[in-house]
């Protein structure tokens, strides 16, 4: 059998309280994936990546770029942002949450 996670699409700023939610529900997951979008890619500013322990995060590259975001440790960006994210859903996934 697969390994399963939590998934985790985050696409608000780090100042939202819908990403204090995220951030509270990955952090008692125990195994979670956290993808970051959209203005979500900002919490790789204030090194989300190192707070939460176990838990891989991804970062969609054009967000980045478009942001001027240039983090780069602990993170994954794949080439396909949106296909590893969809893939991972319909192959690894036991719950998955948007904010």
């Amino acid at each position: 059998m697969q390994e399963e996670f939590d998934i985790f699409l985050l696409t608000k700023t780090p100042f939202s309280p819908r990403s204090e939610l995220c951030l509270k529900l990955i952090s008692r997951s125990g195994n979670a994936r956290l993808y970051l979008a959209e203005d979500g890619v900002y919490h790789l500013l204030s090194g989300v990546q190192e707070l939460i322990h176990g838990c891989t995060v991804y970062a969609c590259k054009e967000d980045l770029e478009a942001r001027a975001v240039n983090v780069r440790e602990k993170v994954i960006i794949p080439d396909n942002f949106y296909s590893v994210l969809i893939e991972d859903i319909m192959e690894h996934c036991k719950r998955a949450y948007t904010f």
